[in-house]
């Protein structure tokens, strides 16, 4: 189902995705090359100007993933994904058309990249659409038991369910409630307890079989499990197969020992060492760049409001070290002198009119660069929060203080796949993504948050 890339799962459909994308840009490459030049002519145009064809396909890859047309579960048939497709192609051809003209030596013959970017558009929009036909094909479907029809096999259920593209179909559960026997459970049969599970893969053609099961597990479903698994049925953990649909942890469904193994096994080479280098150098880069932004940014805030430019708060960062973290102010002076530590909210009247804008846009939170180049923050990680409300969620939410495992980051994987959480229950939310991110730091899942980050901000989805 999935295979792992510097420590980090990825789908074989991503991977098949990927592949699709990259055969069509080169074969539009070469196609227009052909059709422009001739057959002859073209080979040779395509071997003089080698590295603006390798760009040119590296530039429409990025802009796919950072407008998520690599989610898997995205149905390309409709109108609206068939249109994001053809923004993103549009895109990467405007990006590309800039870069060839900054570098002159790179540029490629106008007919030829004209029309490269039309068949590229064409031909992806065609393969995108192919792609989805496909999954939707029986042929393609796996047949999934679940083992245990409580609170985590309902879960599961839910999340395949909701994932139409995952390539799942859930046949039943295995249950040893004699209660649930026989019954449905959300619509799904419990087809036997653990002594019939055996029997039941082979009516059913079961190819997978997930265990999501809470409590300690009886020795002969250990037994009937390792079993199927001989027989070349493939066994997943709830937690394990929940992480792969969704993108985040289920820390209601998983205990300490859990956490303590994925904390054993993690390689610590790249976050420890690499990471921080890699990033230091990348936001001393960006801050230099931004300098004359920020300057404008200071003069429209001091124009638009009474009060300091900077707005500086104490945070909670790696280990649980306190730091002083740095924002452009958004907000009224002494913001929460009458309401105390809260939450920002929608429409919240403390907000200025400049500070909505640069929210909007993630613009406030350019001078945290320097918390980066400092070693308190990382570009990528958790976002880092104040102590008074990591106490309060420490009480309520399980695994919480887990965040403070890595370095807090100027952007994140939650922040990249949910929205501003301001209750509770959004918290948990974004845990689930934290702790997602920590679990499968690489340089990799990084590179992805980055471009999901730039659309973010090109977009304007920041509160």
């Amino acid at each position: 189902m999935t295979i792992k890339i510097f420590n980090y799962p990825v789908s074989k459909r991503l991977i098949l995705l990927i592949l699709g994308d990259l055969l069509i840009v080169n074969g539009s490459i070469f196609l227009s090359a052909i059709l422009r030049l001739g057959l002859s002519a073209g080979w040779s145009y395509i071997q003089s100007n080698p590295w603006s064809f390798i760009l040119t396909g590296l530039i429409y890859i990025m802009v796919f993933f950072s407008t998520e047309l690599y989610d898997i579960r995205k149905d390309f048939k409709s109108i609206g994904n068939v249109m994001a497709i053809t923004f993103a192609s549009t895109s990467a051809f405007v990006i590309t058309t800039l870069l060839f003209y900054m570098n002159w030596s790179l540029r490629i013959g106008r007919g030829v990249f004209i029309l490269n970017g039309i068949l590229i558009t064409l031909f992806i929009i065609g393969w995108r659409i192919l792609y989805s036909y496909l999954l939707e094909q029986p042929i393609f479907k796996r047949n999934v038991l679940i083992v245990g029809a409580g609170w985590a096999g309902k879960t599961i259920l839910q999340e395949i369910n909701r994932s139409q593209k995952s390539g799942l179909r859930t046949v039943g559960f295995i249950d040893d409630d004699p209660r649930k026997k026989g019954k449905l459970v959300d619509g799904v049969p419990v087809l036997g307890d653990r002594y019939t599970i055996d029997k039941v893969i082979r009516r059913n053609d079961i190819g997978l079989i997930v265990a999501a099961i809470t409590h300690e597990k009886h020795a002969d479903l250990i037994k009937a499990l390792i079993n199927c698994s001989w027989k070349g049925v493939d066994i997943i953990d709830m937690p394990a197969i929940y992480e792969q649909l969704t993108g985040k942890i289920p820390f209601k469904h998983v205990n300490n020992m859990w956490m303590l193994h994925i904390a054993i096994g993690k390689p610590k080479l790249y976050s420890r060492l690499i990471k921080p280098i890699i990033e230091t150098c990348i936001a001393l880069v960006l801050f230099i760049l931004s300098i004359p932004v920020m300057s404008i940014i200071a003069i429209v805030i001091k124009i638009d409001s009474r009060g300091r430019i900077f707005y500086t708060q104490e945070r909670i960062g790696k280990d649980g070290r306190k730091f002083t973290i740095m924002k452009f102010r958004t907000m009224v002076e002494n913001a929460e002198s009458l309401t105390g530590a809260v939450y920002a909210a929608d429409n919240d009247p403390r907000i200025t009119k400049i500070g909505r804008f640069l929210r909007k846009w993630r613009l406030d939170e350019i001078p945290q660069l320097l918390n980066v180049i400092k070693g308190d923050m990382s570009l990528v990680g958790p976002r880092p929060e104040r102590e008074v409300f990591i106490r309060e969620f420490e009480e309520k939410i399980p695994f919480y203080t887990q965040r403070l495992l890595v370095k807090p980051g100027l952007t994140g994987w939650a922040q990249a796949k949910f929205p501003y959480a301001s209750s509770i229950e959004q918290t948990e939310e974004k845990l689930q993504y934290d702790l997602y991110y920590i679990k499968n730091m690489s340089f990799i899942l990084d590179f992805v948050v980055f471009l999901k980050t730039i659309r973010v901000v090109l977009f304007g989805k920041g509160k």
